[in-house]
Parts: structure tokens; C-alpha cells; sequence
């Protein structure tokens, strides 16, 4: 499941903030990721690269970062991390990506 919270409207920009769940039938932690800076910059996953120029693997190691998630089930994990203009945090249940202020 995710949401997005969207700027006001006529702005003519994408959404603040981006929220997606991940694990139990959701996405991976990777794969939110993926989902949530896709859909802050506005593009569509597959395109993140060709289109917004963000590699992630150029940011985070994504199969290490589902190795941490899934190491702590059930225990509380926090990461934040920069991926070129925006803020991503993990949890142990959703990730959030947003523009850097």
C-alpha cells in the first residue's frame, strides 16, 4: 500500500512526500525504495534512471539494506539516508522519501 501526500494544488509539482510500505505481501524494503523516490521525483520506477538520472546503487546498497531490515523483525530500525535531492527513511514497516528543505 502507499500513499502520497501532494503539494497544493496548481503548484504544477510532484508530491511532497511519498510513503510506501514494505514486507507481509508488500514490497521489499529495496524495492519501496525504489517506489517511493520514483514517485517523489514523479517518474515511474523503471524510468528512475533514464528519466529523474538517479542510480540507487550509486546511494545505498539495496540488497544490504533488506539484509538489515529483515535481520531486525520485529525490533525497531531507523535509517535515514540522502539520495541526490531527497530525504529517505526506513522503518521496519514503510519507507518515506521527500525533498531535502
Amino acid at each position: 500500500m502507499s500513499s502520497e501526500t501532494p503539494n497544493p494544488p496548481g503548484d504544477g509539482s510532484v508530491s511532497e512526500t511519498v510513503r510506501i510500505e514494505h514486507g507481509d505481501g508488500s514490497p521489499s524494503p529495496s524495492h519501496a525504495v525504489v517506489e517511493a523516490v520514483a514517485g517523489v521525483a514523479g517518474v515511474d520506477p523503471i524510468d528512475l534512471g533514464d528519466e529523474a538520472g538517479i542510480v540507487l546503487y550509486d546511494h545505498v546498497d539495496l540488497e544490504a539494506l533488506d539484509t538489515l531490515v529483515a535481520s531486525q523483525s520485529g525490533a525497531d530500525v531507523a535509517l535515514t539516508f540522502s539520495v541526490v535531492d531527497y530525504e529517505v527513511s526506513v522503518d521496519a514497516t514503510a519507507v518515506v522519501a521527500e525533498p531535502v528543505r
